[in-house]
């Protein structure tokens, strides 16, 4: 897109936005509803497709346990049902089946899955509440017919009620349209599902600083359970499925006096029979892989396999897991591997638990077999195996959800020194662990690439009690890379080209990397070394090329450049070290000095060309300089500003010379 064409879109934005100030059609309120929910929650979305289900035959006591307090055409006695569980114990495959046996139950002349909202941390538009009240209405909406029309007209009454407090959009968008049918003592109860509530980790506020991430997340989810408390506490025809991980503030908050006589509490973890549920899976799973290798010819066992001992010592180790249980059978059904040697290499190491559900931790297990999963790679690899998980750790943020894993290994190996094709080779005995295979699905929203089947894995290999020979340390990444994100930038000049993937992602985040390491303790030791490569470095050329790249529509890369803190000309700049003596470090004063005028040196290239070169990013590189000096009032009067800033002195400039070009940049820019 020409930069003519893209601030013409932009004005065209901003016109539309305006709608939030005008009458909403009634042919276009609920679309207007629908395209500002979160779609990818609901339980039934492409971005969830295929959707978790309990396996045929498993989890009956808690469904049925579910379905008998709702009761379909009666309200329960207590209209939120809490279950929870410790991770992997199949919350979310029951939210998935109950909200499926709802939509095929025959005999009633009504829907009765009200609404579904399913949670996922890495989402940003399922991790927090912001669009929680709007999708719970819009679905409402869909499956309540006499309640569509009060919806449709709370929305055309007021657009702007989408931007408006979640406890406001409660009334408005719920409990007045609900009140506004009359008498609702008939109307058939529905069932309203919140799958996941402990992923839901971020605040609706748009910036948060690191330390307040812990505080956010329980806040944020006593809000949810407040928000479902007051709807409950209107006498909705609504009941309330909520499931989640037993987090202490959650637990303390549902046991509190007024929430104790609206919620019924069911503990999955000690709820029905979890060893038989787990055997009649192993049982299938492994009746399903032995057809297939006794079709192929692939194993010698023939008709033997799996034979009922292997079946009893596989139920034994799961102690009732089923994460577990599914881990071991994407595990050994490699067709590669066989799967018979496969199962039995983790059964030689592994010290059977004495099968008490009540008593056990959780994840004792599953840490087992996650460490066996790793002694099964080859000695010889390990050490370049952690190395590769260290990097994918460190660097998912900035590469986007859906980019290709073979792509991304591809950068990792290039920067990190690695022969092309190693990393991958290198991890792919991980496969029942991680998606190693093309990309994640491609409607998914997640802010970042997390290649891990469960995060159980992640945080297993983040703790050294646990994974013990097998931790990672993601920090000894971040140098790693930046080193050649270095060796790349400095063969870079302003007639090269670096349109290889591993290129573009040193120049657009070789910033982020110097940022990543600010948390460090200490600069690692190659610090000094990497202020002075960058010296040398010509990062006019590197900017320029950063602005370019990011008008390209593939999707690889999420985020990075430009870092607005790159515009500060003191320690809070990137690549100065927390905490370090600024004044007195002449290198690093050097350093700063060189990467502010070469960004500042990028901003006025492109003032001195045509706005049909102008790149996308370009705005934001203004609003990144004006955030840093805080010149509010460069959109009136550029007389305000210090003409002693390059970057200032070009925009006179562009002014007094080409006042359409500089209109065009001011009507289009807003910085705050």
């Amino acid at each position: 897109m020409s930069g003519v064409s893209y601030f013409k879109n932009a004005k065209n934005i901003i016109a539309k936005n305006t709608t939030f100030n005008t009458y909403v059609s009634g042919i276009d309120a609920l679309q207007f509803l629908y395209e500002h929910a979160a779609t990818g929650a609901m339980h039934d979305s492409d971005e969830r497709y295929p959707p978790p289900l309990c396996h045929p035959g498993t989890r009956e006591v808690v469904i049925v346990r579910i379905k008998d307090w709702y009761g379909f055409q009666t309200r329960p006695r207590k209209p939120i049902m809490w279950v929870h569980a410790p991770a992997g114990y199949g919350k979310t495959a029951i939210a998935g089946t109950i909200s499926k046996m709802l939509e095929e139950v025959e005999g009633l002349d009504f829907s009765p899955l009200g609404a579904t909202f399913c949670f996922w941390r890495t989402s940003p538009e399922r991790n927090s509440p912001a669009r929680f009240i709007i999708t719970i209405a819009y679905q409402l909406a869909m499956s309540i017919p006499e309640l569509a029309p009060q919806i449709e007209n709370a929305v055309k009454r007021n657009p702007m009620i989408l931007r408006k407090a979640l406890e406001v959009q409660l009334m408005k968008l719920i409990v007045e349209p609900f009140k506004a049918l009359g008498d609702l003592e008939d109307m058939p109860n529905r069932l309203v599902i919140v799958d996941g509530l402990d992923e839901c980790i971020n605040s609706d506020q748009e910036y948060r600083v690191e330390r307040q991430y812990a505080e956010d997340q329980e806040k944020v989810q006593i809000r949810i359970l407040d928000l479902i408390h007051n709807l409950q506490s209107h006498r909705l025809p609504l009941s309330f499925l909520i499931l989640s991980r037993p987090e202490a503030w959650i637990k303390q908050h549902i046991q509190s006096v007024s929430f104790e006589r609206a919620v019924e509490v069911v503990d999955l973890y000690v709820l029905g029979d979890h060893l038989k549920d787990t055997e009649r899976y192993i049982r299938a799973e492994l009746s399903r892989i032995a057809a297939r290798i006794q079709g192929s010819g692939a194993s010698d066992q023939g008709d033997e396999w799996p034979g009922e001992k292997v079946v009893r010592d596989f139920v034994r180790a799961t102690n009732g897991h089923m994460l577990y249980a599914s881990t071991v059978i994407r595990h050994i059904d490699d067709p590669y591997g066989d799967p018979c040697s496969l199962l039995q290499s983790l059964f030689d190491g592994y010290p059977f638990p004495k099968c008490d559900l009540v008593h056990s931790s959780p994840f004792s297990s599953l840490n087992e077999l996650y460490r066996q999963i790793m002694r099964s790679c080859p000695k010889n690899n390990r050490t370049l195996i952690i190395e590769v998980l260290e990097d994918i750790c460190a660097c998912g943020l900035y590469f986007s959800a859906g980019a290709c894993l073979l792509r991304v290994l591809a950068v990792l190996d290039r920067l990190a020194g690695r022969v092309p094709g190693q990393g991958l080779r290198s991890i792919r005995p991980l496969h029942a662990v991680l998606h190693l295979s093309g990309t994640q699905n491609p409607g998914e929203s997640r802010q970042r690439l997390s290649p891990f089947i469960h995060s159980s894995f992640s945080d297993f290999l983040s703790d050294s009690r646990l994974s013990l020979e097998f931790a990672i340390d993601p920090k000894k990444a971040l140098p790693r890379i930046l080193d050649g994100c270095l060796s790349t930038m400095s063969r870079i000049t302003s007639h090269g080209e670096a349109d290889e993937d591993h290129g573009r992602f040193a120049l657009t985040m070789w910033p982020v990397l110097f940022l990543g390491m600010k948390k460090f303790e200490r600069p690692p030791a190659q610090y000094a070394d990497f202020l002075k490569r960058l010296l040398s470095i010509d990062l006019l050329a590197c900017s320029i090329k950063a602005h370019v790249y990011g008008d390209s529509t593939d999707p690889i890369l999420h985020g990075g450049y430009p870092v607005h803190m790159g515009y500060m000309n003191d320690s809070f700049n990137p690549v100065a070290p927390a905490d370090c003596d600024f004044e007195s470090e002449p290198l690093i004063r050097q350093t700063v000095d060189h990467v502010v005028s070469s960004l500042e040196a990028s901003l006025v290239f492109f003032l001195s060309q045509t706005p049909d070169v102008w790149p996308k990013r370009l705005d934001f590189s203004f609003w990144a300089f004006f955030k840093i000096h805080e010149r509010h009032s460069f959109l009136c009067n550029t007389k305000t500003l210090d003409e002693r800033n390059q970057v200032v002195r070009a925009l006179k400039t562009l002014e007094r010379e080409h006042p359409e070009r500089f209109g065009l940049l001011t009507q289009t820019y807003r910085p705050y």
